[in-house]
């Protein structure tokens, strides 16, 4: 069941881009903070017409910028950059770059080594000029599996 899990090709069971949630790299500190009262994250793309992946942002990555110095672990968040809590911020200065992203031709076997060696939770799906098509994550593939297993003979 689970080997069947792996040779699914990541178009077959990704969050296609209308239901991803993204925004412009130019978005102001009003607006990560109210997508990310929404969403856990949002992939961060250089424009709304081009929709090429450049970042993303994370409630890590707000944590980074507001939790005390001296309580925080970097080795999870690294660096502070409190000084980036201010009106004018955009969120190209608080992203992370060049997010690990994959292919809609790749195996879920694919995700889950990329998934496993750089301890992330989700992947930006997109295509040969890194067009945002939507998105792979941990809890998507748990569905996949459970769906599965239900649905066993």
């Amino acid at each position: 069941m689970v080997e069947e899990l792996y040779k699914l090709k990541v178009k077959e069971i990704m969050i296609p881009a209308h239901d991803t949630p993204f925004m412009a790299e130019n978005a102001t500190w009003v607006e990560f903070l109210t997508q990310l009262s929404l969403n856990a994250h949002a992939w961060v793309v250089n424009n709304a017409q081009d929709m090429r992946v450049v970042g993303v942002v994370t409630e890590h990555d707000m944590l980074r910028l507001i939790i005390p110095p001296g309580q925080r672990k970097e080795r999870i968040f690294g660096i502070p950059r409190a000084e980036m809590l201010h009106r004018e911020s955009v969120v190209r200065d608080i992203m992370t770059h060049d997010p690990v992203v994959c292919s809609p031709e790749e195996t879920v076997a694919d995700v889950l080594a990329r998934v496993s060696s750089f301890d992330i939770r989700r992947l930006a799906v997109v295509d040969e000029d890194k067009r945002l098509l939507g998105e792979m994550t941990i809890q998507l593939l748990v569905k996949n599996l459970r769906y599965k297993f239900m649905n066993t003979v």
